[in-house]
């Protein structure tokens, strides 16, 4: 229950800080990646991009190969925008599963891939979004 309340949190964060630049937005850069969990691909996962000094964050979902592509949200989420802005992000990762029969109130989605991953306070990982070069992020959890 911890974690799916912070993911909604974050969730919020992440959408209400990336929605109040104007529809041209912040300058960024393209950002890739891929999700793996013992080496195969994670599907369906959400990657939240949590900046460290920008006031700018954002999420990807990836593909069923595991790979995501980057976008910020804008203008209260009528426009969107590739990439991320330069500087420094800790990034968390969840892939939320309905447990055995009809979603409901009492029975909340799960968390699949390991709880390290699900937090901003607890994930180890981090990335550094920079100007020049390919910024394809690989996270084996």
């Amino acid at each position: 229950m911890i974690i799916s309340l912070r993911f909604a949190a974050l969730l919020m964060l992440v959408l209400a800080i990336g929605c109040g630049k104007s529809s041209s937005g912040p300058v960024t850069y393209p950002v890739t990646g891929k999700v793996t969990l013992g080496g195969a691909p994670v599907a369906g996962a959400t990657v939240f991009f949590a900046p460290a000094s920008s006031d700018v964050g954002a999420t990807a979902q990836t593909d069923p190969d595991g790979s995501f592509n980057v976008k910020i949200e804008l203008d209260m989420g009528k426009s969107s925008k590739e990439g991320l802005p330069a500087g420094d992000y800790r990034v968390s990762v969840v892939k939320l599963e309905h447990p055995a029969g009809a979603p409901s109130l009492s029975k909340p989605p799960q968390n699949t891939l390991p709880p390290k991953y699900a937090a901003v306070e607890s994930t180890p990982l981090t990335v550094t979004v920079k100007p020049e070069g390919e910024n394809h992020f690989e996270f084996p959890l």
